[in-house]
């Protein structure tokens, strides 16, 4: 009944094995242990770092379990099995029936889930047998809708623990509209496999090797057919079925969107998300009461005796305090200067709306004045709902006689930053491929190979924040017009923070709390040098005789060691104010001449960044800014899943608010991105 296999069959097989064994090796530090806390190169995700394993670190038990279901998969890929045609078709129908199931644990498997709810587990179950039934209707064949089934839901679980590796958060139906930009800001050499995964991958293989051996040979072309069609009919009922599945009802997180899928299944939460994207018109909608309701408003103007100052917005990559979290000690200060321009300037915090990625939609705030708050949940607003003109900072500036430009030292095609931009009025973007006068320079997808060229400065393998506001500097320099708005987006802090080069030097090492963090020491050393460009930046302008101001704020925090997250903000889970730390970053207004706003000014959001920007540099507010402002005095903070009241409470979300201008204000965003 069973015997080795010959031929091309069985070098196949070898050949799976030494992949499946290479990739093993790649990813050799899964396998240690994550409860030894006295070993020096421990790492608080479980990850040691020393390229050469010690015995006492090793997973013991995780390299039996491994070595026994990766010998299972060896045998099963070299063995083939000979089964009577009628038991042989009862096999393939029992592994036909429990094809969902089998699908699904894999994928439990590969994600390090243990177990759903009930109701969860069968409603996810029901997105697989849908699949699978779909690929029976086009095929009639059993084992290969199974084992397609098998290999499509790894694979796009592969895709979503990778993705929450390096970025950490996991994959939402808005990341497809991003694969490009996904592509052009990570690599190869970001993709890590854990042992959850590993043992998902060995668990896929070894059961599409032994199904792919049974099939049912249909003795009659009607009795296919008739299969086909049955088939045809429960997959109709199935869509039913998931189309009217209550997905308002299930419990989701855009705070925690792991967590979420922890406790939805991937695919339950993924549909959900997707059916979530849709912008629904806000309750009450009109568009004729937006325009009586801005009608209240009379637009400022100048007096004709202003002197407006040049404006240059600095948003820049990751720039936070990991000490917002909880007290944290270093051997050496990395924000010095920025710590000496908050005491001496207006300074504050800015509550933002994404975690470790999705840039473009603080930036979004910043440049529209509009909030993630009234967006669709989990979206990128340049990739889905800027379709066309919007009203921006740049485009309203324009009508003051700036010279609007856009920067930023990377690929122009980054979350459509080449269309986007010309979409909100800016006379012009320079990006990456701008800043470099090397005849042959090359665009690479393998960002980390340094694709500019030779001429720009580089740290780590991106362009530095030195050597991009010596660009924005020259913008400044050859301006056109008799003032200039430039809105800076840097890269240089972007992550992953695992960069081992001998050009970078991690200059900044974590005290207290206690452990190993090399990602997070390597993002503090990145800040340390930030912090020292923008002094250059600031000592600059300080010797320019134009009124300028500079406003420099991050776009989000950055992704490092869960360990050390959970030991500076233990009651996160517990305090939403705890909680929303992780989402804020530092904010400063720096001028070379008095401005009337000084001090501290507490914790704002992107959306209301961008006027008190308009507000410092003295520029008259439209009807829309002055709804804004007055939508500041409601909520004076505003993020994605709700927004602070006057007095530090955090409300949820709604439908609709009780203060008119809160629902104004989101009539205004509908009609902006819908109705305009």
């Amino acid at each position: 009944m069973a015997k080795l296999k010959s031929g091309k069959r069985l070098w196949f097989g070898v050949a799976v094995i030494v992949l499946v064994a290479l990739l093993t090796v790649c990813n050799i530090s899964s396998f240690k242990s994550d409860v030894t806390l006295n070993i020096d190169n421990y790492v608080s995700s479980g990850v040691y770092t020393a390229a050469v394993l010690e015995p006492s670190s090793i997973n013991i038990g995780a390299l039996l379990n491994y070595i026994a279901l990766f010998a299972a998969m060896s045998a099963v890929l070299l063995i083939e099995f000979n089964l009577p045609k009628k038991l042989e078709a009862v096999v393939a129908g029992v592994f036909f029936v429990s094809g969902p199931f089998l699908a699904f644990e894999v994928v439990k498997l590969i994600i390090g889930v243990e177990s759903y709810a009930p109701d969860i587990y069968f409603t996810n179950l029901l997105f697989y047998a849908v699949f699978q039934i779909a690929v029976f209707v086009f095929t009639q064949s059993t084992r290969v809708s199974v084992c397609v089934s098998l290999a499509v839901w790894s694979l796009l679980n592969f895709a979503n623990e990778i993705v929450l590796l390096v970025r950490g958060t996991p994959l939402v139906p808005t990341d497809l509209y991003a694969i490009n930009t996904a592509m052009k800001v990570t690599n190869t050499s970001d993709w890590h496999f854990n042992l959850d995964m590993l043992l998902g991958l060995l668990a896929c293989i070894l059961l599409i090797a032994l199904i792919s051996q049974f099939k049912i040979v249909w003795p009659k072309k009607w009795l296919r057919l008739s299969a086909a069609a049955c088939a045809a009919a429960v997959f109709a009922v199935g869509c039913v079925g998931i189309y009217y599945i209550d997905y308002e009802s299930f419990s989701t997180s855009t705070f925690d969107t792991e967590s979420t899928n922890n406790v939805n299944g991937t695919a339950l939460s993924f549909y959900i998300n997707f059916r979530k994207m849709k912008f629904e018109m806000p309750d009450g909608y009109s568009k004729q009461a937006l325009q009586d309701y801005l009608a209240g408003y009379t637009d400022e103007t100048l007096t004709g005796d202003e002197d407006l100052p040049n404006i240059i917005v600095i948003m820049n990559e990751s720039f936070s305090d990991l000490g917002y979290l909880g007290r944290l000690r270093t051997d050496n200060p990395y924000m010095t200067f920025y710590n000496k321009l908050s005491n001496d300037y207006p300074d504050g915090r800015v509550l933002v709306s994404v975690l470790g990625g999705g840039t473009c939609n603080t930036e979004f705030e910043f440049l529209t004045g509009m909030s993630m708050m009234y967006m669709p949940d989990g979206c990128y607003a340049y990739m889905q709902h800027v379709k066309g003109p919007v009203d921006s900072m740049a485009s309203y500036l324009n009508g003051f006689g700036y010279q609007t430009v856009a920067m930023h030292p990377f690929y122009e095609i980054c979350w459509k930053r080449n269309s986007i931009y010309p979409f909100m009025g800016f006379d012009d973007f320079v990006s990456g491929e701008d800043m470099t006068d090397e005849a042959g320079m090359y665009v690479s997808a393998e960002r980390w190979e340094k694709g500019f060229g030779d001429d720009v400065e580089y740290i780590r393998t991106l362009i530095s924040d030195s050597y991009f506001y010596k660009q924005v500097i020259n913008q400044f320099e050859n301006k056109t017009s008799d003032r200039i708005f430039i809105f800076g987006v840097t890269v240089q802090n972007h992550s992953t923070y695992e960069y081992d080069g001998d050009d970078f030097e991690t200059d900044v090492h974590i005290q207290r709390p206690e452990g190993e963090y090399p990602r997070a020491e390597q993002y503090l050393s990145l800040i340390k040098d930030s912090d020292e460009a923008l002094e250059e930046l600031i000592n600059y302008f300080d010797g320019v005789d134009e009124k300028t101001i500079i406003v420099f704020f991050g776009d989000h925090q950055p992704n490092v060691e869960s360990e050390l997250i959970d030991k500076l903000a233990p009651d996160r889970a517990v305090f939403v104010n705890s909680f929303l730390t992780r989402y804020q970053t530092p904010f400063t207004i720096w001028s070379n001449y008095e401005l009337d706003l000084n001090g501290y000014m507490g914790i704002t959001s992107a959306n209301y960044l961008g006027l008190k920007t308009l507000e410092a540099a003295g520029i008259p507010l439209s009807a829309k800014y002055q709804m804004i402002r007055d939508a500041e005095k409601i909520a004076p903070a505003m993020a994605a899943w709700g927004y602070y009241d006057p007095y530090g409470i955090w409300n949820d979300r709604q439908f609709t608010y009780k203060d008119e201008v809160l629902n104004m204000y989101n009539f205004y965003t509908y009609w902006a991105l819908n109705d305009n």
